[in-house]
């Protein structure tokens, strides 16, 4: 009898072998034909997860300061925006906000920053221009700033105020060159009605 439960041994691990493998073969193709991305289960609550509410135009247009989308007129400059325009008896006042935080993925070098004194306001017909007058927070060409990585600096240039009935205008600091590159925001707006 003993050599009887020998011989039934080794039938028994002779035909589980091949067994054993076809179920690991399977658990392994299984496993590998399975998805690997979680099912999206979220389903909508009501209607405004789908559709965004109709909103009056003055609502839109309202302007906020700091403005948090995109400032007012476009910069060469992704790291430059404007926050603020305003116009008093004297002056056009700018106020800026240079974010080093916007300089990119891995860019962890500071930089430096300052204004040219001969820059200018252009009206859209390109014949007026109004004169650089001075900054508060910004030292003037040749000196600069020096600013670091993740730092933002607010500052406030000053013009000569815009001729009456010029809403339109944009901020000139010059052509780019090898080393420096200037400032140049467009498609700013005041409200500056003839009177």
């Amino acid at each position: 009898m003993a050599r009887l439960k020998y011989i039934n041994r080794s039938l028994r691990a002779g035909l589980n072998r091949p067994i054993r493998w076809l179920v690991m073969g399977s658990c392994c193709w299984l496993a590998a034909c399975a998805p690997t991305t979680p099912v999206h289960t979220h389903r909508a609550a009501d209607d405004s997860e789908y559709y965004v509410q109709a909103v009056p135009d003055d609502i839109i247009n309202r302007r906020i300061l700091p403005d948090p989308v995109g400032g007012l007129g476009h910069s060469n400059d992704p790291q430059l925006r404007v926050t603020d325009i305003r116009l008093t008896a004297q002056y056009t006042v700018l106020y800026l906000t240079f974010d080093h935080t916007l300089a990119g993925y891995g860019n962890n070098a500071g930089t430096e920053i300052s204004i040219d004194p001969k820059a200018k306001l252009l009206a859209p017909d390109g014949k007026s221009t109004f004169a650089f007058v001075k900054a508060e927070g910004l030292p003037l060409s040749p000196d600069s700033r020096k600013v670091e990585a993740n730092d933002k600096v607010k500052f406030v240039l000053y013009f000569e105020r815009l001729a009456p009935g010029i809403e339109e205008f944009a901020l000139y600091e010059g052509e780019d060159t090898a080393t420096l590159s200037f400032w140049r925001v467009s498609d700013m707006h005041v409200e500056n009605s003839e009177k």
